[in-house]
C-alpha cells in the first residue's frame, strides 16, 4: 500500500483545507467520500504554485501522476473556479 493510499484511507467524513501562497488563499481542497474538489480561489496564485511544484520536481522524472493514482483508487476529481467546473 502506498503512502497516499494509507493517508486517504485514514480520512473519514468531510475534510477541507486551504493552500496559501504567502498569506493569500490560492486553492481550497475538499475531500468528501470518494470525491476530491479543488476550488481555485486565485488562478494566478494557483498557477504560480503549480509552476513551483513542477519546476521544483523536474529532476525527479520517475514520479507518477498523482491524478492517475487517485483515479485508480476510485476517487473523482473536480476542479472549480467560480461558475466553471471540470471533471478530471
Amino acid at each position: 500500500m502506498s503512502l497516499l493510499e494509507s493517508i486517504l484511507e485514514t480520512i473519514f467524513g468531510r475534510v477541507h483545507f486551504m493552500i496559501m501562497v504567502g498569506n493569500k488563499p490560492a486553492i481550497e481542497v475538499k475531500l468528501h467520500d470518494r470525491e476530491i474538489i479543488i476550488d481555485v480561489k486565485n488562478p494566478v496564485l494557483a498557477i504560480e504554485l503549480g509552476l513551483e511544484e513542477y519546476f521544483g520536481d523536474v529532476k525527479n522524472k520517475s514520479r507518477g501522476s498523482l491524478r492517475k493514482k487517485l483515479k485508480s483508487m476510485g476517487y473523482r476529481i473536480k476542479v472549480k473556479y467560480k461558475i466553471f467546473e471540470l471533471d478530471l
